[in-house]
């Protein structure tokens, strides 16, 4: 019987919050063709129903830095009901790719895009201050709140040298509520 293994781009909590997957390997990688943004509401992670936090999700253009997961079966099933409401998306494709730190294209590797024609998706006109405003506003969900997650979100960042200037002002505007 042949064992099916999964790679998986990881571009928020994942990167930290790994041990209900076992992943087989972790690299180092980059996802050209899209970026992180807050852009979808956590009614259970990162804030309630009445509360909602934000979850990271991605837009089209641009790059991101983050790791790439290769899991088994199962790992991946935990996976799917996890990233609930994000679409599935195999790269590398005419939008996308992701490759190691080598420069190497990791086939068949799956993105968690969000669903933009999802009730918590939010567009990508909203402004980073009414971003902050939810963030700051969204109650403790069953994970976190969406202040700890970007406090996270931050620290994974710094520590890796990456730049995301999003990312950055809204820690400032939420934390500090300035520019």
């Amino acid at each position: 019987m042949k064992v099916n293994n999964y790679w998986v781009f990881g571009y928020g909590s994942i990167i930290w919050q790994n041990e209900d997957i076992k992943p087989i390997e972790i690299v180092d990688a980059e996802l050209v063709g899209a970026h992180r943004s807050f852009n979808k509401k956590s009614i259970v992670n990162r804030g309630t129903k009445e509360f909602p936090g934000l979850a990271l999700g991605l837009e089209y253009g641009g790059k991101c830095f983050g790791k790439a997961f290769q899991v088994n079966e199962e790992s991946f099933e935990i996976l799917k009901r996890r990233e609930g409401g994000y679409n599935q998306i195999k790269t590398p494709n005419d939008k996308m790719k992701i490759s190691d730190i080598n420069g190497n294209i990791i086939k068949d590797c799956i993105v968690f895009f969000p669903n933009t024609s999802g009730k918590n998706y939010l567009k990508p006109n909203t402004t980073l201050q009414e971003k902050a405003d939810i963030i700051r506003a969204g109650a403790q969900g069953t994970k976190s709140n969406a202040k700890e997650y970007l406090k996270e979100i931050k620290g994974f960042l710094n520590k890796y040298g990456i730049e995301d200037e999003e990312i950055e002002i809204l820690y400032k505007l939420v934390f500090n509520n300035i520019i």
